[in-house]
C-alpha cells in the first residue's frame, strides 16, 4: 500500500524542469572548437601572426573534460537503471492493480462466506436427522419396540 501511495505520487508530480537554452553569442568567441596541444603551435584559425588571439575561447583541462564525460556516462548509465525500475515498479503496480481487482470483485453466491454458513448448517442438519432416524428404527426393531 505505501509503494502505491509513493508510486502515485512520483506519477502526480509535475514533469522535470525543461533543459535551459543555450546562452548567446559572445562577441569575438570562436567559431568552433580547436586542439591545443603541449609543444604544438597553436592553430592559424586561433592566432593571428603577432601572436595575439584572433577570438576569444576556454581551454579546458582535459582532467576537466575527461570527468564531464565520465559523469555523462555515469547520466546515462543511471538514466538506463532508472528506466529498469520504473519499468519493474509499473509492472508490480499492475499486478497489484489486478489483485485487488481480483479480491474486490464480488464472488458466485455460493462462493460468500454467509452461503457457506447456511449450508453447512442444512448439511449438519440433514446428517444428524438421518443419523437419528437410522438409530431410532434400529432400536425401534432391535430391542425396543418388537420385544
Amino acid at each position: 500500500m505505501i509503494i502505491f501511495l509513493w508510486v502515485a505520487s512520483v506519477l502526480a508530480s509535475p514533469s522535470l524542469i525543461d533543459r535551459p537554452a543555450p546562452p548567446e553569442k559572445i562577441a569575438g568567441e570562436c567559431s568552433k572548437s580547436y586542439p591545443i596541444s603541449r609543444g604544438q603551435l597553436l592553430p592559424d584559425k586561433l592566432v593571428s601572426s603577432s601572436v595575439h588571439a584572433n577570438c576569444s575561447a576556454v581551454a579546458v583541462p582535459l582532467s576537466d573534460y575527461a570527468d564531464l564525460l565520465s559523469t555523462e556516462k555515469w547520466s546515462e548509465a543511471i538514466e538506463q537503471q532508472c528506466k529498469i525500475e520504473m519499468s519493474q515498479l509499473n509492472h508490480d503496480l499492475d499486478w497489484y492493480k489486478a489483485r485487488l481487482e481480483q479480491e474486490t470483485k464480488e464472488k458466485p453466491f455460493i462462493e460468500r462466506p454467509g452461503t457457506q454458513r447456511w449450508l453447512g448448517r442444512i448439511e449438519t442438519i440433514a446428517i444428524v436427522g438421518i443419523v437419528s432416524v437410522g438409530l431410532a428404527s434400529a432400536y425401534s426393531y432391535g430391542a425396543g419396540v418388537a420385544k
